[in-house]
C-alpha cells in the first residue's frame, strides 16, 4: 500500500510576511528590517537545523522595544523548528511563554498565530484528535486577526487537519480563506503562497479520485515554480504528487520512473528526509503490484531504517505491513499475518478512515490467501462498514459546492453587485411615482410603469422558470450518482424510510452486487478503465431491470437493485440473468481494451420475516444481504447467495451471521441457497 502525505512543505513556507494593499485596514505594528530577515531565511530554504541557529540568534539580539507580533513570530517559528527537531518539550516550554504575551497583548493576530502553532506542535506528535479539538482556538481569534500572514498559515493549518480527519468539505472551506487572504498580498511571497494552496488543492483533489482537476492544479503550480525559481522548494513535492496518481491510475512504469528520480533528488537532503522514506515505501508497493517481492524486501528495509531515524511513525507501520504482505506473497503465511495484524490494531482508530479503508482491504486478502476465510469475511465487513461512511453523498455534495465556490467567486460578487443596481432602479422607479406632478403625467407614468411592470413580470416569471428549474435539477443530481446517473444511496435510504412510515410492500426483493477484483482493475487499467467498467454494469443491470425497479449505486463498485412485486420464486432466475449479464460480455473501455468482469452478490426478499413472523426492518434487512454478499466473496466470487428463510428469531441469529455467514448456515439459523455464475466470456 502507498502512502500520500498531507503534503510536504513545512508550514514556514506558508507564513511569510504580507500588508494588505488597502491602507486604511488597522493592523498590529511590526519591525520592518526583522519581518524581512525572516522572509529571506525562509526563501534561503535552509534546514531546520540553520533555521534554529539564526533564529535563537534574531532572539538573543531582539531590541526590548520590539512589536509583539514580530516577537511572536520570531518565537513561534522557533518552537516549530524545536519541534521539528524532535525538540517536543521546549516547544512546548517556549510556546507557553509566547501565549501569555499574546494574551497580555490582546492582539487577535497574536493569539491566532500561538493557537495555530499549537495546533501545529500536536500534529507533530501525532495527536490528531488533539489538534482537531484545539481548531477553534484558531478560528474565533482569527475573525478579528488583519494580518494575511497569520490568516493563511492558521487556515492552511486548519485545513490540513480537517483532510486528515477526512473532512475535506471542511478543509476547502479553509482553503477559501486562505485564498482570500493570498489576494491581500503584493509581495515576493505571493507566488509562494499560491504555489502551497495549489498543492493543497491537488492533494484534496486526489483524495476525491478526481486525477485530471489533481494535474491541472500541479501543472499551474509548475509553471509558478518555473517562473519565480522555486524548484528546489516545491519540485520535489509536485513530482511525489503525480507519481502517486500514477500509481493510483494504473500507470505503475511512469510512478516507478518518478519515484526512483525523486529519490536521487532527495536522497540524503536533510530538508526531505521524512519524504525519501516515504518513497521507498511506495517503490516497496510498486515492487508489490509488479511481483518483484525481493528487491521490495531491500527497497523496504532501507525505508523502515531511515522511518526510524526520523521517528516517523505512520511510515513506520505502513512499511512494515507492506514487509509482511511480502512474507505472505512468499507462502509465509504464519510471519507475513502476524506483521499485517499488529499494523492494523495499532492503525484502527488512530489513522484516518480513508486511509485505514485500504488498509483493511489489503489484509484480508492476504488472510484470504492463507485460506482463513473467516477472518478475512470479518475486516471484508470492517472494510465494508468504513466505505459505507466515507462514500457520503452529502459529503461529496458539499465538496462540489466549496470547490465551485473556489473557482467562481469573482462571479458571485458581480451577481450581489447587479441585485444592488437593480435594486437601486426599482426605487428610484418608486421616488418617480410619489413625486408626478399632474395629472397627465401621471397617466402616462402609470401607462409605462404599466408596461415596463408587464415586461418585468415576464422576466420574473421567466427567472423564477428557471429557478424552479434549476432547483428541480439539484434535487435530481443529490439523489443521483454524478458518474453513472443511477439514483444512489441516499435516495435510496429515503425511499425505504418512506415505505415503513406508509406501510411496507409484501413481495418486494433487494440484491446487493459487487463487481469481483475491481481495485486490480484500477491498479493494473487505471481509473479511467474502471469508470468505463462501472458505467456499463450499470447499463447492463438498466437492460436487465423492468421499468419499475430501481438500480442503485450503493458505493464504489457496489449495486443495490430494488425489485417490486417480484416472487420470491423467481428471484434467484433473475439474480442469475444478472450475473450473466455481466460476465457473459467482456466489457469494453476506452483506455485499456476489454475487461472480462465478474460479480457476485447477496439477494433476499422484502420485507423479510424470522420464525416469529416478525418483520425485520430495511436497515437489518440491508445487513443481511449484506453480509451474503460478502459470503460469497470470502468463497470464491462469481456467485450469488440468497436468504430464503431465517429460522431463529432475527435477534438471536444476528451475532453468528455477523461473525460468520457460513457458521450461520450450518448451525440452522438460517436457510440460503447458493447460485454459481456463469463462465466469464473471455
Amino acid at each position: 500500500m502507498q502512502l500520500l502525505m498531507a503534503g510536504f512543505c513545512v508550514f514556514f513556507l506558508s507564513t511569510g510576511a504580507a500588508y494588505a494593499n488597502d491602507p486604511s485596514t488597522a493592523m498590529p505594528a511590526v519591525n520592518p528590517e526583522l519581518e524581512q530577515r525572516l522572509d529571506d531565511m525562509l526563501t534561503a530554504n535552509m534546514s531546520e537545523a540553520e533555521m534554529g541557529v539564526q533564529l535563537q540568534s534574531i532572539l538573543a539580539t531582539l531590541p526590548a522595544d520590539t512589536p509583539v507580533m514580530t516577537q511572536v513570530r520570531i518565537k513561534s517559528y522557533l518552537v516549530m523548528s524545536h519541534a521539528y527537531e524532535g525538540r517536543i518539550d521546549q516547544a512546548y516550554e517556549l510556546l507557553e511563554k509566547v501565549a501569555v504575551q499574546a494574551q497580555q497583548s490582546r492582539l487577535p493576530d497574536a493569539i491566532t498565530e500561538v493557537a495555530a502553532t499549537r495546533i501545529f506542535l500536536k500534529t507533530q506528535e501525532g495527536k490528531l484528535t488533539e489538534a482537531y479539538t484545539l481548531i477553534n482556538t484558531a478560528v474565533v481569534p482569527a475573525q478579528q486577526a488583519t494580518l494575511p500572514r497569520v490568516l493563511y498559515f492558521a487556515h492552511n493549518l486548519i485545513a490540513s487537519v480537517y483532510t486528515q480527519k477526512n473532512q475535506t468539505e471542511r478543509a476547502l472551506e479553509h482553503l477559501i480563506y486562505a485564498s482570500d487572504a493570498v489576494k491581500q498580498t503584493s509581495s515576493e511571497r505571493t507566488p509562494i503562497r499560491r504555489i502551497y494552496l495549489k498543492l493543497r488543492i491537488a492533494n484534496i483533489y486526489t483524495q476525491q479520485t478526481q486525477y485530471q482537476q489533481a494535474l491541472e492544479q500541479l501543472s499551474e503550480a509548475e509553471d509558478l515554480v518555473a517562473t519565480h525559481n522555486l524548484e528546489s522548494t516545491f519540485s520535489p513535492e509536485i513530482q511525489f504528487q503525480r507519481a502517486y496518481i500514477a500509481t493510483d491510475m494504473g500507470e505503475l512504469n511512469q510512478a516507478f520512473e518518478i519515484y526512483r528520480d525523486l529519490e536521487a533528488e532527495i536522497k540524503d537532503q536533510p530538508q526531505w528526509a521524512s519524504m525519501e522514506s516515504t518513497v521507498l515505501n511506495n517503490l516497496g508497493d510498486l515492487a508489490i503490484r509488479t511481483e518483484r517481492f525481493e528487491s521490495g524486501i531491500a527497497t523496504l528495509q532501507q525505508a523502515l531504517k531511515l522511518a526510524q531515524e526520523h521517528n516517523n511513525v505512520i511510515s513506520e507501520q505502513m512499511i512494515r505491513f507492506n514487509l509482511g504482505f511480502i512474507q505472505v506473497h512468499l507462502g509465509n503465511y504464519e510471519r507475513g499475518l502476524a506483521a499485517m495484524q499488529n499494523v492494523v490494531e495499532t492503525a484502527r482508530g488512530e489513522w484516518i478512515d480513508r486511509e485505514f479503508e485500504p488498509l483493511l482491504g489489503e489484509y484480508a486478502q492476504a488472510l484470504s490467501m492463507a485460506g482463513q476465510h473467516a477472518a478475512a469475511n470479518q475486516a471484508l465487513i470492517e472494510q465494508r462498514e468504513l466505505r459505507s461512511s466515507i462514500f457520503n453523498t452529502e459529503l461529496q455534495k458539499n465538496v462540489t459546492e466549496l470547490q465551485n465556490l473556489y473557482d467562481s467567486k469573482d462571479k458571485a460578487q458581480q451577481i450581489e453587485l447587479l441585485e444592488q443596481q437593480n435594486d437601486l432602479k426599482e426605487q428610484t422607479l418608486e421616488n418617480e411615482r410619489q413625486h408626478r406632478l399632474i395629472l397627465a403625467l401621471g397617466v402616462v407614468v402609470a401607462v409605462l410603469f404599466s408596461i415596463i411592470g408587464f415586461f418585468l413580470y415576464r422576466s420574473a416569471r421567466r427567472s423564477n422558470l428557471a429557478l424552479q428549474d434549476a432547483n428541480a435539477r439539484l434535487a435530481d443530481q443529490s439523489v443521483r450518482d454524478p458518474l453513472t446517473g443511477l439514483l444512489n444511496r441516499r435516495a435510496m435510504q429515503q425511499e425505504l424510510k418512506r415505505q415503513e412510515k406508509v406501510g411496507t410492500p409484501q413481495s418486494d426483493a433487494m440484491i446487493l452486487l459487487d463487481i469481483d477484483y475491481f481495485k486490480r482493475i484500477n491498479d493494473k487499467l487505471g481509473h479511467a478503465a474502471g469508470d468505463d467498467v462501472i458505467c456499463e454494469v450499470a447499463k447492463r443491470l438498466l437492460t436487465v431491470c423492468r421499468d419499475n425497479d430501481k438500480v442503485i449505486r450503493w458505493g464504489g463498485e457496489e449495486f443495490l437493485i430494488y425489485l417490486s412485486n417480484t416472487e420470491q420464486k423467481a428471484l434467484p432466475r433473475f439474480v442469475l440473468r444478472l450475473l450473466n449479464s455481466i460476465a457473459g460480455t467482456p466489457i469494453t473501455t476506452k483506455s485499456a481494451g476489454d475487461v472480462v468482469v465478474t460479480a457476485t452478490a447477496g439477494f433476499i426478499s422484502y420485507p423479510f420475516t424470522d420464525v416469529e413472523q416478525q418483520k425485520v426492518d430495511w436497515e437489518a434487512s440491508v445487513q443481511l444481504v449484506d453480509q451474503a454478499l460478502y459470503a460469497g466473496k470470502v468463497h470464491g466470487r462469481n456467485q450469488a447467495w440468497g436468504i430464503t428463510q431465517l429460522n431463529v428469531p432475527y435477534t438471536q441469529a444476528k451475532d453468528v451471521l455477523e461473525r460468520d455467514f457460513a457458521q450461520a448456515i450450518e448451525q440452522g439459523a438460517i436457510t440460503a441457497i447458493t447460485l454459481h455464475g456463469p463462465k466469464a466470456s473471455q
